[in-house]
């Protein structure tokens, strides 16, 4: 197909005036490097609530099937199913983007910023073929979603935390991100402490594969508590510390957990600064590192990970309509989410 073929995507938007989703059609042209999906599934991640009132078209968990391609189109190939996250654009030759980190590039476009006309939210959408992955055979779509941008970012950071499986590896918050970073964190060979403000959390945190369950709200037990103990791990305290809440919490309470040299990767995204009690931190050598979106090889390496171990998100599934994504957002915004929502196209199938 040629690359100056014009498309109109439809994609969801939020309507403020009627507290509802509108979807709003727009005319692209496919440029010769990138490829035409037609949308099947998109997970629902805190982040599209942060957006809705932007006015944008939303979703950015996307999974479909390449419908037509570019004249310069190398990777992919039509009928191949794919999936997407938040990153849709970088400048392809600074040192971040040469690197493989493009989520880096000064010049990097995603959900929401500088990328408002489509979402995965709606029946088409046009990517950069960079930014678009092959989705392995044994992932159905409706778990691929969720894996797009939740399930790249808790591998990322547990990549860039250089997680070993002799790793104590904490996760704090069993949501969306949380439970995920359980699945990977067990499926690497480490142990795992769940901490969560939530006691109800404790048996799913339990049926994750999570070592030990640890209450938020008092996370001050101590390590030598035989029920406490983290079978196989090289001591007692956590190493990687993932922050899977909608806010950090204090961390003076959570320093105690952690061995000497932990690494904390807060995984939310906040706009207000957060407090570090120096002392504490600095002594026993900690760090704290960013992690954001996946680089490309690890987005990669991710979905063959997921594949190798299957691991499966918890979702719950709604229609992708107004209806169906006023009620996923409402259960998400009221945090009643188990644990990832995922929109569905009519007439999808699984796979």
């Amino acid at each position: 197909m040629s690359s100056s073929s014009i498309h109109t995507l439809k994609t969801w938007r939020y309507a403020p005036s009627t507290d509802s989703f509108e979807l709003k059609a727009v005319d692209r042209a496919l440029g010769p490097r990138e490829v035409l999906v037609k949308t099947t599934h998109s997970g629902l991640c805190y982040t599209d609530v942060h957006a809705k009132t932007k006015g944008c078209g939303l979703g950015h968990e996307g999974v479909g099937h390449i419908v037509a391609i570019g004249s310069e189109v190398t990777a992919h190939r039509v009928r191949t199913r794919v999936g997407w996250g938040w990153l849709h654009h970088s400048c392809g030759n600074c040192r971040t983007c040469v690197t493989g980190y493009h989520q880096y590039c000064a010049q990097a476009r995603g959900f929401a910023y500088g990328e408002l006309d489509q979402g995965a939210f709606g029946d088409y959408a046009i990517w950069d073929e960079t930014f678009v992955y092959a989705i392995p055979d044994n992932i159905p779509s409706a778990a691929a979603g969720p894996l797009m941008c939740a399930g790249a970012s808790v591998y990322e950071a547990l990549v860039v935390a250089g997680t070993k499986p002799s790793d104590h590896v904490g996760v704090v918050g069993i949501g969306g991100l949380g439970h995920l970073a359980v699945l990977f964190a067990k499926a690497m060979g480490c142990g795992v402490t769940a901490l969560s403000s939530h006691e109800g959390k404790k048996m799913d945190a339990s049926r994750l594969g999570a070592d030990v369950f640890r209450n938020a709200s008092s996370p001050d037990q101590s390590w030598e508590t035989p029920s406490m103990s983290v079978p196989g791990c090289r001591e007692a305290g956590i190493n990687t510390l993932l922050i899977c809440t909608n806010e950090v919490p204090p961390l003076e309470p959570l320093l105690p957990l952690l061995a000497p040299q932990a690494t904390i990767i807060p995984m939310t995204i906040q706009t207000t600064p957060i407090s570090i009690p120096f002392l504490p931190f600095i002594l026993p050598g900690h760090r704290i590192v960013a992690s954001t979106e996946a680089s490309k090889q690890n987005h990669i390496d991710m979905l063959q990970f997921a594949s190798r171990h299957r691991i499966m998100p918890a979702i719950e599934e709604f229609p992708m309509n107004n209806v169906g994504l006023r009620e996923a957002f409402r259960k998400l915004e009221a945090g009643n989410m188990r644990y990832r929502g995922v929109l569905v196209q009519k007439g999808s199938s699984k796979t």
